[in-house]
């Protein structure tokens, strides 16, 4: 893959040794060019080559070996490569793709379809005996004031739980500013009415979940696609030129674990881009559907962690992990 003009040098350090591996230069079991060898060689920083390094093992390129230094691994040369960045201009798009959308999932009805792309488990793997008991229990347990209490904002012990759960990681949320709704889904078209009307333009990532399309095309909105780097998230760059050009109302994103690409911005860049949105006053809509499934020792915290001015509109959901 030849490097983009927009690279940095470890990226393009990275790109020209990847290049090798794929081309056979570099066949599997090769030792790749030491770190004092590639920095004197490139004329770059034994950080520099450090760095490109562990790119390239993030992408399963090469190895190290202890006391040896780094080798090219089986099969690198087939692996597949990471979608590519690309930036195009976008004015807003109206949309049309519910009928589409609902063909393709109405074929998973087909037995002899296996929905890869579902975010489901098979429900022949619900324990549905010890749902049904639970929720047995649940009812049978229910006051008739309970049943209508909570009807508006949420069950507040359950608010209160979820706030502390924030709490606990670093995130301060108050629990009467938390509003339980009957799936994420939910929760994002309420914020999104709360703060466009139709016609308006509204960022989202390119490529972004299919419902998300579904959404803005039943609220008459217009997308405004800002690409998504496989590993980092939303292209900043690109999101400051259409705020520039562009009346944009509304920005809706995954700041972590974004769907389709999986892709998590760094701390950094998650104040990056609320810095850039409270600049210009600008919502931001943070679709955090996914931060349940980190299963690291320090969850990477919500753009919401940094908001202090009321422009981050959090959605999260338990519906992946707990539901």
């Amino acid at each position: 893959m030849p490097p983009m003009p927009s690279m940095k040098r470890y990226e393009k350090f990275a790109a020209d040794i990847s290049e090798m591996i794929r081309s056979g230069v570099l066949p599997a079991g090769e030792k790749a060019p030491s770190v004092r060898v590639a920095s004197r060689t490139y004329s770059v920083s034994p950080a520099t080559v450090f760095k490109a390094y562990y790119l390239l093992e993030d992408k399963g390129l090469i190895q190290a070996r202890a006391r040896s230094g780094y080798y090219v691994r089986e099969h690198a040369a087939n692996a597949l490569t990471e979608p590519e960045l690309i930036r195009h201009t976008s004015e807003g798009t109206e949309l049309g793709v519910s009928d589409l959308i609902f063909s393709v999932l109405g074929s998973l009805k087909n037995p002899d379809t296996v929905p890869f792309g579902s975010a489901f488990p098979s429900p022949h793997l619900y324990p549905l005996p010890r749902l049904a008991k639970s929720m047995s229990s649940a009812v049978r347990a229910m006051t008739p004031a309970g049943i209508v209490s909570d009807m508006t904002t949420g069950n507040s012990e359950l608010r209160r739980q979820i706030a502390l759960r924030y709490m606990i990681s670093g995130v301060r949320l108050p629990a009467d500013e938390l509003v339980i709704t009957n799936g994420a889904m939910e929760g994002l078209n309420l914020c999104l009415q709360c703060v466009t009307e139709p016609g308006d333009l509204v960022a989202i990532e390119a490529p972004a979940f299919y419902a998300c399309l579904q959404v803005l095309e039943r609220l008459k909105l217009k997308a405004v696609e800002i690409p998504v780097h496989p590993r980092d998230g939303v292209d900043l760059d690109s999101l400051q030129d259409s705020l520039t050009r562009l009346p944009i109302k509304a920005c809706w994103f995954m700041s972590s674990f974004q769907n389709p690409l999986g892709a998590s911005m760094t701390q950094a860049k998650k104040l990056k881009l609320y810095n850039l949105l409270e600049r210009q006053q600008i919502p931001l809509i943070e679709d955090d559907v996914y931060a349940e499934l980190y299963y690291g020792a320090n969850a990477p915290h919500p753009v919401k962690s940094l908001d202090h001015s009321g422009l981050v509109m959090h959605c999260s959901s338990f519906s992946k992990t707990l539901a």
